[in-house]
């Protein structure tokens, strides 16, 4: 009689992550870089979101104009509605960058806000005679970097 040999089966390799790709349904190790489309998405992904934060700004600051134009409301307002805004512009800017990422996209969310503050200072700080750091702007990047990473964490939560 004779003995047939049955062929071993490999085990998979401990390697296994998101930089192995699949070829002719075997796995092998790539050097895990990014090639160019998925860094040019990324940084697409990046900029969409923090030009979407500044649309929402937009939004916001003109429809307070507006209110303020035909209604008897006061500027009192003004540094609690540029806060709100700012919260929820950063906290959209950091989701999208939280969704763009798969790891710490807490940090990416942080970094989102860090990103639409210093915009928004250098945005402000063309039409301003005079550029100084002040109390309000430090406000300012604290609830950007907090509502950022508020973003990033939901997006954690959400998924991709």
């Amino acid at each position: 009689m004779k003995r047939i040999r049955i062929p071993k089966v490999p085990k998979p390799p401990k390697w296994k992550n998101r930089c192995s790709v699949i070829l002719e349904g075997r796995e092998r190790k790539e050097g895990c870089k990014r090639n160019k489309s998925q860094t040019k998405s990324t940084v697409l992904h990046m900029v969409k979101g923090v030009a979407v934060a500044f649309a929402i700004t937009c939004i916001f600051f003109v429809a307070y104009g507006m209110v303020l134009t035909y209604t008897e409301t006061n500027m009192d307002a003004l540094p609690v509605i540029s806060l709100v805004c700012t919260a929820i512009s950063a906290a959209i800017a950091g989701f999208d960058w939280g969704k763009c990422k798969s790891k710490r996209r807490l940090f990416w969310g942080m970094g989102a806000g860090v990103c639409y503050a210093i915009l928004l200072f250098l945005l402000t700080s063309v039409g301003a005679e005079t550029v100084a750091w002040s109390l309000s702007k430090t406000m300012t990047l604290v609830v950007a970097i907090a509502a950022g990473g508020l973003g990033g964490g939901i997006a954690n939560f959400a998924g991709k």
